[in-house]
């Protein structure tokens, strides 16, 4: 049986365990900037470093403080996929351009499985995966604890093996970037809520109302998750929020040695450095009442997530539960992003709906969208998670 011990004190174990007193906070607000990007998580800081690395004046806004959100309360995986704008080349070289240590390492992942139906997708997926794809395995049962170094129930029929799986931790990822972008110039405002975008007499510039005062900008970005809406009108219908339950433990000693789930991520988790076990998943058991902004505790699937691990690996030793949070993802009805110009040809940006998938594409996506702010031109890879395939539905 799991104890659990501090479960409902302090923050998420990322901000237990990152500094995040090293930004400077200003005293007020400048009356202008090129660019007002709206929302502290790693969307916004991550557009904010790159627009600062172009040379343009920035302003950042964060109601709360950065990562507070959903890029504060995730596991910290960076699985990549095929696209471009998921590029661990990239990730490297920023980590290490900006001297940031966000405890990046590409241990691996292992999704198990339970259902023969499951093990057979993941088998007709490695035979779809072109060659310039990430390796990618299906192994049996004794080949998953071959990897993982650990018994493993017989329940489990064997998984997908991801060698190139990676982990960050994401509140000190967050707080790096934004480091790095406040030594490019950008200038950062936490507990700044933004109420309100509008454009000026002109027309040619926009005006940000801020519980701080007023700013006036070329351009707009709202990364604010599921809240998205409330400053640009007509996106709350394409971003429906998801809330995630997530628990930490008390450090063990390392039994996990690499990211692992159950199927696409039914349950997942992984184990720190320092021994910590940071998992979450188990949204199915309760749908409709997970449906929601808001981010209380769901006792049904936090028991539920505290009752997984001994079961599944009967060697681990006894668990207690340190913390347990839960967090808001924004999805999409088509579950892919949305990057671009909302509305069309308009001088207001949205990067919102990842949908709990924000960070192995937040740089890649980013710097297209900064790129595309700079250089007066959307990028063609923006193409695909442009806002305008939306527009039926915006105008229905």
């Amino acid at each position: 049986m799991i104890e659990s011990t501090r479960a409902n004190e302090g923050p998420t174990h990322w901000f237990a365990s990152a500094n995040c007193d090293r930004l400077t906070e200003p005293d007020k607000l400048p009356s202008s900037a090129e660019v007002v990007v709206i929302g502290g998580g790693v969307m916004g800081v991550a557009t904010t470093y790159w627009l600062s690395r172009s040379g343009l004046a920035v302003v950042a806004l964060e109601g709360r403080c950065f990562g507070w959100g959903a890029s504060g309360r995730n596991a910290g995986f960076m699985l990549c996929s095929t696209s471009g704008l998921q590029d661990v080349t990239l990730i490297q070289q920023v980590l290490t351009t900006e001297g940031i240590e966000a405890e990046f390492e590409t241990p691996g992942h292992l999704a198990l499985t339970t259902s023969p139906k499951v093990l057979d997708a993941m088998t007709q997926e490695l035979a779809g995966r072109t060659p310039s794809a990430q390796p990618l395995y299906v192994l049996d049962h004794r080949a998953c604890e071959d990897v993982m170094k650990l018994r493993i129930s017989p329940d489990f029929l064997g998984g997908r093996w991801l060698p190139g799986g990676g982990t960050i931790h994401p509140v000190k990822f967050v707080y790096g970037l934004a480091a790095a972008a406040e030594r490019r110039g950008a200038m950062l405002a936490q507990n700044t809520r933004a109420l309100q975008i509008e454009r000026n007499r002109r027309g040619d510039l926009l005006r940000v109302y801020t519980d701080r005062g007023r700013i006036e900008c070329r351009h707009a970005v709202i990364a604010c998750n599921t809240k998205s809406g409330e400053l640009a009108p007509g996106l709350s219908s394409m971003l429906t929020p998801v809330r995630g339950q997530v628990l930490s433990t008390e450090p063990i000693k390392r039994v996990f040695n690499v990211g692992l789930a159950v199927d696409w991520g039914t349950v997942y988790w992984r184990q720190t450095a320092e021994g910590v076990i940071v998992m979450g998943g188990y949204r199915g058991l309760d749908r409709e009442t997970e449906t929601t902004s808001n981010e209380e505790l769901n006792p049904a699937i936090q028991s539920a997530l505290e009752g997984f691990l001994p079961k599944a690996f009967p060697d681990i030793p006894q668990i207690q539960v340190a913390r347990r949070w839960a967090g808001i993802m924004d999805e999409t009805p088509d579950e892919k992003p949305i990057v671009g110009q909302w509305p069309a040809r308009s001088q207001t940006w949205v990067v919102a709906g990842f949908g709990g998938h924000g960070l192995p594409p937040a740089l890649g996506a980013t710097r297209a969208l900064a790129s595309s702010i700079a250089q007066g031109q959307i990028t063609t890879e923006l193409d695909p998670l442009s806002p305008d395939r939306f527009a039926t539905m915006h105008h229905a």
